[in-house]
């Protein structure tokens, strides 16, 4: 996986706070830097961005990773967000 650089990432929808957005994707970036040696890379990096939230911003987080997926979640306020860090890959995190 090619590391992304900051005109790489692209928020596509969100309802979070300036500082959660870049928390979000600095976590993002953070998570896609980890050397993986075995195991499934987008749960990795969903685990990885989901247990920083849950530690920062209070439990119940959820985060998908992936290259296709299709979801329809409820949400508290302030608190979704959809995006990208590296090409073709994309994150859906939330708190429900």
């Amino acid at each position: 996986i090619k590391m992304a650089s900051n005109k790489q990432t692209h928020i596509f929808a969100e309802d979070m706070t300036d500082d959660m957005c870049k928390t979000a994707t600095d976590v993002a970036l953070e998570a896609f830097q980890m050397n993986f040696t075995k195991g499934k890379v987008y749960a990795t990096v969903a685990s990885h961005i989901r247990a920083n939230f849950d530690k920062s911003f209070g439990r119940g987080w959820n985060c998908v990773v992936g290259r296709s997926f299709g979801a329809f979640v409820t949400h508290e306020i302030k608190t979704y967000m959809y995006f990208t860090v590296v090409p073709g890959v994309y994150i859906l995190l939330w708190k429900a």
